[in-house]
């Protein structure tokens, strides 16, 4: 990740060292310091060919989260078997950026600096595609990408290639350079999830060696229920190649879509579905199912929702109980939302639910991992008479003792949300690992706001959110923008902040740390213990041709994404 700024601080003039003595050497000591220089030459050569450095976890402060591998503390069974917890950065070619919000914890957004302005770099046309509407089953036109549509980054060959689904109905390779299309795969339906790229350990050859795992809607070539209707798919990152399809059953859920971005965790792969399953596949072995080929399923979760859940959320078409988030993995515990009013906690690998925090609401927004060990957790407005907002919840805690803190977005909405958010809620972890400065987080909401927030700077006031437990406090507002409301989930990379939203822009903001004193008016304290002013302005912005609902990434001093217009943008300093 960029630097964080630091504050400017005057050096003090170091303590007087007393004269050290010069020892005269023998032959066999310079002998032994020639030994170990050249072991030490040896290893900054292998580090620096290695290419730059790459983070899969730390040590966390609460609720005992350690990660070493990027695998809850536990050593993969191969290499290359565990989603990084971070994006990974360096020289080297590798999977950069696997999955949406880069990786286990769902909090890192791309590899800095971010840009200091959203000039137009260059656009990639992704198209348009006819899918069916939910409220009448019409086909209808869709264009460019929408909700979650982040780009997932591979460098091969010392080339960084972009993948990302489409309203085209097709998963594009683009090349990050130039914006030109590499191949383009067909699904059967548009395609809102943001895919996985997962490293094969054992690889036949260069056709199977990435493997790009994505989901789209059902498609209409099929009646609702038909067997055939399997739209989680993996893909040959060289040639854009099928590799398998998994089919996907119907339930009392309205759909049978795949918007969720699966996870891979000690070479299983979990993934998620709408009718309201949780899926753990092995995706390196395949068996042939008439024309296709199939993953083996290892297990497959009970059904995440009840009888109650599926009367208490009825939908056109059936019940609204759909897993459209994506899961986070704390050690051996996945955490998943749904639209059927729970957060979930899933023992892995038998996918045992273990933990049940249930709002009642629908939601779509992932959770997300903070570094204290909280999850931070969008909850919509739909099927509750609270507000929506965002939840703090301690997942070491019962259901009942979880929520530590609420905050409420007021009830406007806007097309066919009340209120709420819907996507997912960015932070500022990656970019503030040695706890320097205030946690922070930022979230769009639908009545029409961007709002950043600090965590740990907990207001007098109290706010009884949907689900057990007592009101709680709500954590202190930083800022706040108009944004046309926003499904989009911004991102954090050093001190930018980038969000987009339906004004049809995409905005770029600069987070200043002022040191304070406690006591200070807006004075927030760090997890160090310094307090500091936090402010936040605009910059730059960028306007296209239609609203924005997928998910920006940062890459290479740029700013990638996709529109309703039809277009992939490539923002940054010309």
């Amino acid at each position: 990740m960029n630097p964080t700024p630091r504050p400017r601080v005057r050096p003090r003039p170091l303590p007087a060292q007393p004269r050290r003595r010069t020892l005269p050497s023998s032959p066999r000591a310079r002998a032994r310091r020639r030994g170990w220089s050249l072991a030490l030459i040896v290893v900054v050569a292998v580090l620096l060919a290695w290419g730059g450095f790459t983070v899969l976890g730390r040590a966390h402060n609460s609720g005992g989260l350690t990660a070493s591998d990027g695998s809850g503390g536990e050593t993969p069974a191969f290499p290359n078997a565990s989603t990084p917890d971070v994006t990974v950065g360096g020289t080297a070619d590798g999977i950069k950026v696997a999955t949406f919000l880069g990786g286990a914890l769902r909090r890192s957004y791309g590899f800095g600096p971010a840009p200091s302005s959203l000039d137009l770099v260059w656009k990639a046309k992704l198209g348009s595609g006819q899918t069916q509407r939910k409220s009448d089953n019409k086909l209808v036109w869709w264009a460019g990408s929408g909700w979650t549509g982040q780009c997932t980054v591979v460098r091969d060959k010392g080339r960084d290639y972009l993948l990302i689904g489409g309203y085209d109905h097709n998963l594009h390779k683009i090349d990050a350079l130039t914006g030109s299309v590499v191949w383009e795969y067909p699904f059967a339906d548009v395609i809102k999830s943001t895919n996985t790229v997962i490293a094969n350990p054992r690889p036949t050859g260069d056709a199977d060696r990435l493997i790009v795992v994505a989901g789209s809607r059902r498609g209409s070539a099929y009646s609702t229920g038909d067997p055939r209707i399997a739209p989680l798919r993996a893909v040959s990152f060289t040639t854009g190649k099928e590799l398998w399809r998994l089919p996907v059953p119907k339930t009392v859920n309205y759909s049978q879509d795949v918007d969720s971005s699966p996870l891979l965790y000690q070479g299983t792969l979990y993934a998620a579905v709408e009718p309201g399953y949780v899926y753990a596949i092995d995706p390196f072995t395949t068996h042939k199912v008439g024309k296709h080929r199939e993953p083996k399923v290892v297990r497959r979760s009970r059904q995440l929702f009840t009888a109650a859940d599926a009367t208490a959320h009825p939908d056109i078409g059936g019940a609204n109980v759909a897993i459209e988030a994506s899961p986070a993995r704390i050690g051996n515990t996945l955490y998943i939302a749904s639209g059927a009013g729970h957060v979930w906690g899933l023992r892995l690998p038998t996918l045992d639910v273990v933990w049940d925090f249930r709002t009642g609401s629908d939601m779509d927004g992932s959770s997300v991992v903070g570094d204290d060990g909280l999850l931070l957790q969008p909850i919509e407005k739909e099927y509750i008479s609270r507000p929506g907002g965002v939840f703090g919840l301690d997942p070491t805690k019962a259901p009942a003792a979880a929520p530590r803190w609420y905050y409420p977005t007021e009830n406007r909405g806007i097309s066919e949300w009340a209120g709420g958010v819907i996507g997912s809620v960015a932070v500022n972890d990656e970019s503030n690992r040695q706890g320097l400065y205030p946690r922070l987080a930022a979230f769009e909401s639908v009545d029409g706001s961007l709002r950043v927030v600090a965590r740990d700077g907990l207001t007098k006031t109290k706010t009884q959110g949907p689900g057990p437990g007592a009101a709680v406090k709500e954590p202190t507002l930083v800022f706040r923008s108009y944004i046309g409301a926003g499904i989009s989930t911004p991102i954090i990379v050093g001190d930018a902040l980038v969000a987009a939203g339906y004004d049809w822009k995409v905005h770029l903001y600069r987070i200043s740390y002022r040191p304070a004193a406690e006591g200070d008016t807006g004075a927030l304290r760090s997890p160090s213990g310094a307090y500091w002013i936090v402010s936040v302005a605009e910059t730059s912005a960028f306007k296209a041709g239609a609203p924005f609902e997928s998910t920006p990434i940062v890459w290479g001093g740029r700013v990638y994404i996709g529109c309703r217009d039809g277009y992939l943008y490539c923002l940054g300093t010309s």
